[in-house]
């Protein structure tokens, strides 16, 4: 007689692996436009603009993330917003600091675009009067004046910088604090989670940036120093995030781990296991040591095509970083049964390929729609194209 087998499936699919890749996103971009604000580097200023509409626009879909997900989107307000669980839940917490992100993006996009929004407000048609209302009566540009909008600008970068680590951290600390999952189970996690998001973000800016500013710019510019110097900063964040993986895969040795952590981490993602290949050519090769490679040449870090070659590698590389910490972690059977759980997302449903492809979709439009809205045009006079 044989004995019944009790499958099980992952409970977290696509979406969620979803939206810690967009809040990652969220996070990072905002660091970048806070390096001229808080920081004075003064070169970025030209990626103020695109920098704060990629991280406003990725915020907002990033919560669409986990409705999907959801048996029950339309119950969200009620139960997210109106019921007492704070700060018993996890994703309690988790609504209070995105709701906090949200009203800040609102700030800095006003104080951001508000030179802009005064200059367009007298333009004829639909993004005139958008821009008129959005001075919201302020249209005084004298030099007080915009004294006043950078001090704004650089509080609002100081808390935003220590908010966009609390959002993005707290994803990493929800898995590392879920003991019941040997491979997520993890103290490093916030911290693989922030300095993949600064890995991600940069990544983000500098592919942005020069297909923005290349195709969809008045001015057509992209300048040579910007991508090498936003090449530089993404190229010491691989290095932090490399050593980091380091680190962890140093506590997967059998003689730092428990055997759980060791054995599973080695059926998930060695050679021969289900996520091999996403984990060590995907994620760690193509995703962290080659761009790493390519970046320490300055002649890459200045090319519009190769530099947006790297960065999209590093996007990719992050997604999956993201796919293996959900979905591995998930692989691990939990009831007994024989061999590890199998991951097959469907092509339709919640967590299905389709849902996936419509939230990535849903970024797209909030990203070209805040840009046509508000503008991403370079401020700066001085540029360079380069191939």
């Amino acid at each position: 007689m044989m004995t019944p087998q009790f499958l099980e499936n992952p409970v977290w699919g696509l979406p969620i692996v979803i939206y810690p890749f967009f809040s990652g996103l969220v996070a990072g971009s905002f660091v970048v436009a806070s390096l001229s604000q808080l920081f004075g580097l003064k070169k970025f200023e030209p990626v103020v603009k695109l920098a704060a509409i990629l991280s406003f626009s990725m915020l907002l879909v990033a919560a669409l993330a986990p409705l999907v997900d959801s048996l029950q989107p339309s119950r969200a307000i009620i139960e997210l917003y109106l019921r007492d669980h704070f700060p018993y839940s996890a994703l309690g917490v988790f609504i209070i600091v995105w709701t906090l992100y949200v009203i800040l993006m609102v700030f800095e996009i006003y104080y951001v675009f508000r030179p802009t929004n005064v200059q367009r407000a007298g333009l004829p048609g639909l993004r005139g009067s958008i821009a008129g209302f959005l001075t919201f009566g302020n249209a005084d540009l004298s030099g007080d004046s915009r004294k006043r909008d950078k001090k704004a600008l650089a509080i609002i970068a100081a808390i935003g910088v220590v908010l966009a680590f609390i959002f993005h951290g707290y994803v990493g600390f929800i898995f590392g604090a879920i003991k019941a999952r040997a491979l997520w189970s993890d103290p490093l996690m916030p911290i693989l989670f922030i300095t993949s998001a600064l890995v991600s973000g940069m990544a983000f800016v500098i592919l942005a940036y020069v297909i923005g500013f290349s195709f969809y710019s008045d001015k057509g510019k992209v300048d040579t120093e910007v991508l090498d110097g936003l090449g530089k900063y993404l190229l010491y964040a691989i290095f932090f995030d490399l050593f980091l993986d380091l680190i962890e895969c140093l506590f997967r040795v059998r003689a730092y781990s428990s055997l759980d952590v060791h054995s599973g981490f080695a059926r998930i993602f060695g050679l021969g296991g289900p996520l091999a290949f996403n984990y060590l050519l995907l994620q760690l090769m193509l995703g962290l040591i080659v761009p790493a490679v390519l970046l320490t040449r300055p002649a890459v870090r200045r090319s519009k095509v190769l530099v947006s070659i790297v960065s999209a590698l590093v996007l990719i590389g992050v997604y999956e970083m993201r796919y293996d910490t959900v979905i591995g972690g998930q692989l691990l059977p939990k009831i007994g049964q024989q061999g590890l759980v199998v991951f097959d997302a469907p092509w339709i449903g919640p967590e299905g390929i389709l849902s996936a492809i419509g939230l990535f979709g849903a970024a797209l439009v909030a990203l070209f729609s805040l840009g046509w809205l508000l503008g991403w045009e370079n401020e700066p006079e001085s540029g360079s194209e380069t191939d």
